[in-house]
């Protein structure tokens, strides 16, 4: 019998014989240079973001703020809610980001992360943190509602369904699709006698019987739209639903639609304990009263202005200590881990500075810019500017949204941001100062409607194009043109009826664009195969469109993308593990290779990064491994796996991001 130390041996051998076989192939080109040990640089983009928000008490009485800030892993922290301070904080294995989390009637608070569809308890008394199990529904579990008579009832992707776990048996119960052909169950909400299940992609509002587990779709004037239902609250028999257009005001009884509040973010407080026809809101940094009895809606003056993050909960709490000790004030925390308490009586309003120790989020994007600077996205939000020279961060900020791509025109930087594909512009010779406004540096530039996701760009002719995957649930992606002198920007949507685009390259008066047939998340493909497309920028309208016969392609490419021209003015691109060179004019492939083999999965939009080094080789991050090809042999080697996120600075040092590292890889001496 083969021991296991002879199957390693025999498994090693295998892996150098067939390294040696790949670099024995690139004697015409020479060996591919050698790199040194790779060096860890750390956290690359550091922020305290918290997607789930949760206010309690312990059983002595003392107000608490629960949240996971991002991270690889998130971390659970308990924060005492009137003085900011830190009273409890645990690493989350396996979590990156915690959207769902509430507090049952008995104090205990429960929580889900994405990706591994467990359900935690944190014990507020003994602080310290359970799992409970992994729910039967789904592994996202999008929002956590709890009920009266013990029952925590989570809202779950893909499939649209809904989950229900019993706090005194310990058990899990499936309660299926709530509504076929969906794929999201965004936001949920409880009263009495119903649990209300909040759909999207399109919108739709459910109600569940909580003895039967009878369900039943309200028809309500946002039924069908595009769009999520991201939260439902319910006072005083009013049904608070955060739909497209606004926060809704329903009458639970009757279903009648009372009012539509424009609200920021999708909370609302519940109602004050002062008058209890009141709840409480944000529109933009501004506070605002709703009046449930006569509908009146009241901003609130002679206070400053709210924290600039989204709101992420409210809550009325009672003073445990300090000169109001034993008075009721209004709680409200953001996304960024920022606190305020409000006293509606005097008007006295408090900023809590909360003690959150902010930490890596997993990294998005990553380029090398004109002035040689690393610009890096992180996910849910944050951007850093790393300087290779110093190796230090230069600039960090929280503010800028998720960046999913980066384009340079004319030294300038732009960062094509998630959700809803807004463009914000940089000049790296300028200071930093980031905003929503043009003024700012970086600065609003576009936002592209109905537009999610800017992956791809490139720059020629004096414009720059951008390529978007469309929002959630819909298909055909969109190319946007950015013309300097006319300081114009013009989208022309679905170029490839119903594909995204996701690979740009200009050469010569024509840029060649590549696509996926996935559209936006929540949504089916319409189309079999993706194509490529050639634009005319000057007549600005598309000469062909195409679908590439790639040589000993392993499967159907889906999705072909990024685009590169060589230094040999072949157009390079990559179809998942496949490389392959077409000749721009007869758009005849002329070389092709596997290099690894094809596979799918959750990225079916993030190109395939391809750039090429002084030395004249090809890096890239095909089939998601960090690989160094020879444009003439084809021959590769391959230096990582799972790795998405690459660039070449000068010199020829390459760096890499693993979760929220990043990484440097240096030529050897």
């Amino acid at each position: 019998m083969t021991s296991f130390k002879q199957i390693g041996k025999l498994v090693l051998l295998a892996f150098l014989l067939s390294t040696i076989t790949s670099m024995s192939q690139t004697q015409a080109k020479g060996l591919f240079p050698t790199f040194g040990d790779p060096v860890d640089l750390g956290d690359a983009v550091i922020v305290p973001l918290a997607q789930g928000v949760a206010i309690g008490q312990n059983a002595a009485g003392e107000n608490e703020v629960y949240f996971a800030t991002n991270g690889t892993p998130a971390m659970f922290n308990v924060i005492d809610a009137e003085n900011g301070k830190l009273k409890f904080s645990q690493s989350l294995p396996g979590l990156e980001v915690v959207w769902a989390i509430t507090v049952a009637p008995d104090g205990d608070v429960y929580f889900a992360g994405s990706l591994r569809g467990q359900l935690l308890r944190y014990l507020p008394d003994e602080m310290k943190i359970e799992e409970l199990g992994r729910n039967p529904a789904g592994k996202f579990v999008w929002d956590l509602v709890a009920s009266n008579d013990g029952k925590i009832y989570g809202a779950v992707y893909p499939g649209a369904k809904m989950f229900a776990y019993d706090i005194k048996s310990h058990t899990f119960r499936d309660l299926g699709t709530i509504k076929p052909g969906q794929q999201y169950v965004r936001g949920s909400g409880i009263s009495d006698h119903y649990l209300y299940a909040g759909i999207g992609s399109t919108a739709y509002l459910y109600r569940i019987d909580l003895e039967t587990y009878e369900k039943r779709e309200m028809l309500l004037p946002f039924s069908g739209k595009p769009g999520f239902i991201h939260e439902i609250q319910v006072f005083d028999h009013k049904l608070f639903v955060k739909a497209p257009g606004g926060m809704h005001v329903i009458d639970e009884e009757t279903e009648e639609l009372i009012t539509i509040i424009q609200a920021n973010g999708d909370t609302i407080s519940s109602p004050s304990p002062y008058n209890p026809n009141l709840v409480y809101y944000n529109r933009g940094t501004d506070l605002y009263s709703y009046n449930m009895a006569t509908n009146n809606i009241t901003k609130i003056d002679g206070i400053p202005a709210l924290p600039e993050g989204i709101m992420q909960t409210y809550d009325w709490i009672i003073l445990k200590s300090g000169e109001k000790q034993g008075k009721a004030v209004l709680a409200g925390v953001t996304n960024r881990t920022e606190c305020f308490l409000y006293d509606p009586e005097d008007n006295c309003f408090e900023l809590i500075p909360m003690d959150v120790v902010s930490q890596g989020v997993p990294i998005k994007s990553l380029e090398t810019g004109p002035d040689g600077n690393l610009y890096i996205g992180g996910y849910q939000g944050g951007m850093s500017i790393f300087n290779p020279v110093t190796e230090e961060i230069e600039h960090s900020t929280i503010w800028m949204p998720q960046p999913e791509g980066m384009g340079f025109l004319n030294g300038d930087i732009y960062f094509g941001t998630y959700g809803g594909a807004v463009i914000y512009r940089y000049d790296p010779t300028k200071p930093f100062k980031m905003g929503d406004d043009s003024i700012n540096n970086p600065g609003l530039a576009c936002d592209i409607p109905i537009q999610d996701r800017p992956f791809t760009f490139d720059a020629g002719c004096k414009q720059l194009f951008v390529g978007t995957v469309p929002g959630y649930g819909k298909t055909g992606g969109a190319l946007t043109v950015y013309d300097q002198l006319a300081n114009t920007w013009t989208h022309y949507q679905n170029i490839v009826q119903d594909q995204s685009i996701i690979g740009l390259a200009y050469k010569d008066g024509k840029l060649f664009g590549s696509t996926s047939i996935w559209g936006g998340l929540g949504g089916d493909a319409l189309a079999d195969e993706a194509k490529i497309f050639v634009w005319d920028p000057e007549e600005g309208k598309k000469i062909a469109e195409f679908t590439p016969n790639i040589p000993n392609l392993d499967a159907t490419a889906e999705m072909i993308g990024e685009l590169s021209f060589g230094p040999d003015g072949l157009l390079w691109g990559a179809a998942y593990g496949t490389i392959f060179a077409m000749n721009p004019e007869t758009y005849e492939v002329v070389k092709s290779k596997v290099i690894h083999p094809t596979y799918t999965g959750r990225h079916n939009w993030i190109p395939v990064y391809l750039r090429w080094g002084e030395d004249g080789f090809l890096y890239t991050t095909l089939g998601r491994k960090l690989t160094i090809v020879d444009p003439q042999t084809l021959a590769h080697q391959t230096i990582r796996d799972g790795v998405y996120y690459m660039t070449l600075a000068n010199g020829g040092t390459i760096y890499y991001t693993v979760g929220s590292e990043l990484f440097k890889l240096p030529l050897a001496d």
